[in-house]
């Protein structure tokens, strides 16, 4: 084992990237971290929505990640929670109709979009969801991901187009969910994603 799990006191995750982390050790954050946030999502509807990295620390003597500032947590409506897991859902079988249904009920979207801006937040939402996705790999590979510059690629036609502000819980949502996968992009983890989404929405009766 490296030099750093010798350490005794816990420091933040930007301090895993000036140590020799091994592989698996990247991997066991990214996963803990992304556990966290499908959780916060379905099961606990609450969330600490600043991913600022330095709310995460990391205690190599045992294996644990601590949690900091919930200055930001924020509780989530129950029926926002259930229709936006569902669009999640929909999201990860690709199925394009449901995603309008389900943004239409959400506020996302108004149903008069012209074309060009529903293609675009359907993509978005695609794209936002890729590691989750039925086709993704098994094991997701976040070192060469483009999933927040893809989303921000699209950002100029949403906002040209867009005919209702998006709901407003998403702003920290979906601020923490890019946060995350950051994170893990900067980590260099490898991550079962899509097993953790399955199960966190089975047991949220969702899938």
């Amino acid at each position: 084992m490296p030099d750093l799990c010798l350490l005794t006191a816990s420091y933040d995750i930007l301090e895993c990237f000036r140590h020799a982390l091994l592989q698996e050790q990247k991997d066991w954050i990214g996963t803990q971290i992304l556990r966290l946030c499908l959780r916060e999502i379905t099961e606990f509807r609450y969330m600490q929505t600043d991913p600022n990295w330095t709310n995460f620390l990391y205690n190599s003597k045992t294996n644990k990640l601590e949690l900091l500032d919930f200055g930001a947590s924020r509780e989530y409506p129950l029926e926002f929670i259930e229709t936006y897991s569902r669009l999640l859902a929909a999201t990860s079988k690709s199925d394009k109709a449901t995603i309008r249904d389900l943004s239409i009920q959400l506020g996302y979207l108004t149903g008069q979009e012209s074309k060009a801006m529903l293609d675009a937040h359907v993509k978005s939402v695609m794209t936002l969801a890729e590691p989750f996705l039925e086709d993704s790999p098994e094991v997701y590979d976040f070192k060469d991901q483009t999933i927040t510059e893809r989303v921000k690629a699209l950002i100029p036609v949403m906002i040209k187009e867009r005919l209702a502000p998006p709901p407003e819980e998403t702003y920290s949502l979906h601020r923490k969910l890019s946060g995350a996968f950051l994170l893990c992009a900067k980590l260099g983890s490898r991550v079962r994603c899509r097993e953790l989404f399955v199960n966190s929405m089975r047991k949220a009766g969702i899938l």
